[in-house]
């Protein structure tokens, strides 16, 4: 019996689980702390977000790992990201670049399918086994 196809929305909520876990296991220490990327708490792992520069409903950039980075929750819910803050860090990050390359790429129009979410969620499977 085949298996039944996954609903694409069920592969979005895996794989932001998925690329949320990596990007703050990927910043974390080896105690398992990080420092939020805009006030620079530092928190474990657990209390931490995956915070995003160019909002989520933007599926271009949504799984684009240099626009996620940990923030503490309330930096990243309570204060909206704390944008201005997270645009400062980017650009000493990543160049003065980084914030026109981040608007270009959220225009694209980017419709996925249900294999390409599923070749992502191997990909951040493989990517955390790495990181354990």
């Amino acid at each position: 019996m085949k298996k039944k196809p996954q609903k694409l929305r069920t592969l979005i909520a895996k794989l932001d689980s998925l690329f949320s876990k990596y990007i703050r296991l990927s910043h974390a220490d080896g105690r398992g702390n990080l420092r939020c990327f805009t006030c620079e708490k530092v928190a474990p792992v657990a209390e931490m977000d995956c915070g995003h520069f160019v909002g989520r409903q933007h599926k271009a950039t949504r799984w684009h790992e240099r626009n996620a980075h940990p923030q503490c929750r309330f930096c990243n819910r309570y204060c909206e990201g704390r944008k201005d803050v997270y645009a400062l860090r980017l650009m000493e990050k990543y160049g003065p670049n980084i914030l026109i390359e981040l608007q270009e790429e959220k225009r694209k129009l980017t419709a996925y399918k249900p294999v390409d979410l599923i070749e992502m969620i191997a990909l951040y499977k493989q990517k955390l086994e790495e990181l354990a």
